[in-house]
């Protein structure tokens, strides 16, 4: 695999990911641009191996600190099953 298929790859693995969080309307309103940052974390994390577990971590704490979110308003254990299963099967 050269240079641009990688980078092809991830570039849809990214797209792919945000759909799936915008889908998700954890914030209805909210534009899509702004799931970019979740979005790469996510990736990044999921790239390097992570487990559900830590998987529910990042989602917690980026919805509460970036998003201002509070953990009663959403389901991280739902969220981290549906997104490492995407990553799993895709």
């Amino acid at each position: 695999m050269d240079i641009n298929d990688l980078i092809n790859e991830r570039h849809g693995n990214f797209t792919h990911l945000k759909k799936l969080i915008v889908s998700i309307n954890l914030m209805p309103g909210i534009s899509k641009s702004s799931f970019d940052h979740i979005t790469e974390k996510l990736l990044q994390h999921l790239e390097k191996g992570v487990d559900k577990n830590k998987l529910k971590i990042v989602i917690e704490t980026e919805l509460c600190l970036t998003y201002g979110l509070y953990t009663y308003e959403f389901n991280s254990e739902e969220l981290s099953e549906t997104i490492f299963d995407w990553w799993k099967n895709h």
